[in-house]
């Protein structure tokens, strides 16, 4: 059996083999390595073809890894698989062989570590085998995530009333009192209303602290999925304002709420509970099995990052999906540990400030999160 590697420039090609995949990903497409492109990073798309069929991929993002004390000359990259590689089995060939073919990409590329997050999560029956696989190839576990581990996941394939009746009595409630005080869902529209999206992201970001992208990022997001279909702009709307938003991307069967924010005015009408359920419904008017509501904090304890957030989503049904540990391939042992223990000091400071922070917010009664 013979297995090439080759770069794969052909995107229905690509998104044709991971749509069809039960681990391929949003975080793998094809459309995703050109938002990586546009905020000017590099990438490669790796395919693994057997007589002409794909049976594997990897795309890997390159990023400089942040050295202290910068050296004139001097300079190492990571390469990073956000959500990959995607095989079909943990013994396939297309595994080692997509692994041995980064080889060379590492040297030009002086390379520290290949880092990868391959989209295997514990409902996966042969979860223990895909990690002694990736050990087998020389791989180490590290502790620390890149991409958050732990998501949020809605079983979508059941009727809308039986998913409503999943929701918890009080996000039942919320929905029914947004709608009998005249909140309404609306897709976005012209250029306006992308405005009143980011604008509402920007205090959103403010108020609860994380990290947004620029504006032009959010557009091409939106210009990259939504030609054909697999995106919306949902804004809830009450007497001509606009009071929060939701952005969705669609990929494969699976919905991901990628992006959601909310006014600081008029939250006692509860939008943003009859905006999730509109959401709800258009990732499965539109052919998906299961809804994404992204990161919750690793672990699922009252002061944990995100833990306000996370009490939100479970209130609409669900489940929790932890994915595997983050595997790393050394290459340069010396830098590496140097860095992973910056790492761990920086992580150790911010769970402990990021800890006094939902701490705060739950004893003053704000764990109930509607952004």
């Amino acid at each position: 059996m013979t297995i090439i590697i080759q770069e794969i420039t052909d995107k229905a090609q690509w998104n044709g083999f991971l749509t069809n995949q039960p681990r391929g990903h949003l975080l793998q497409s094809y459309e995703w390595g050109e938002l990586n492109k546009y905020l000017g990073g590099r990438i490669y798309r790796l395919g693994a073809l057997e007589h002409g069929r794909m049976v594997g991929a990897m795309m890997l993002t390159v990023s400089p890894v942040p050295i202290p004390i910068p050296v004139p000359g001097v300079r190492f990259n990571w390469l990073y698989c956000s959500r990959g590689p995607t095989v079909e089995r943990p013994d396939s060939p297309a595994l080692t062989a997509l692994i041995e073919s980064v080889q060379k990409i590492a040297r030009a590329e002086r390379a520290v570590v290949l880092r990868l997050e391959p989209n295997i999560a514990d409902d996966d029956p042969q979860l223990d085998r895909w990690i002694g696989v990736y050990h087998d190839l020389g791989f180490q576990t590290n502790p620390y995530a890149v991409h958050g581990r732990r998501s949020w996941v809605l079983d979508i394939r059941p009727g809308d009333e039986q998913l409503l009746a999943n929701f918890k009595m009080t996000w039942r409630q919320n929905v029914r009192i947004a709608e009998r005080k005249g909140v309404i869902i609306r897709e976005a529209q012209n250029d306006a209303d992308f405005d009143a999206y980011y604008e509402l992201l920007k205090i959103t970001s403010e108020r609860d602290a994380f990290f947004i992208h620029k504006k032009d990022y959010h557009r091409e997001i939106l210009r990259q999925f939504v030609g054909q279909g697999d995106a919306v702009l949902y804004l809830a709307e009450h007497e001509g304002e606009i009071i929060a938003t939701k952005m969705l991307i669609r990929y494969g069967d699976w919905c991901w709420d990628m992006f959601g924010a909310s006014s600081n005015t008029k939250r006692n009408l509860k939008p943003t509970y009859l905006l999730q359920y509109r959401c709800i419904q258009w990732a499965k008017a539109h052919g998906c099995s299961y809804f994404d509501f992204r990161t919750i904090p690793e672990i699922l304890e009252p002061g944990e990052e995100m833990w306000g957030v996370y009490e939100y989503k479970k209130g609409f049904g669900g489940f929790s999906r932890l994915n595997m540990p983050t595997q790393d391939f050394v290459y340069r042992p010396l830098i590496y540990n140097a860095w992973r223990k910056s790492v761990e000091i920086r992580r150790s400071r911010r769970h402990e400030e990021r800890r006094k922070v939902e701490l705060e917010r739950a004893a003053r009664g704000k764990g109930d999160h509607q952004g």
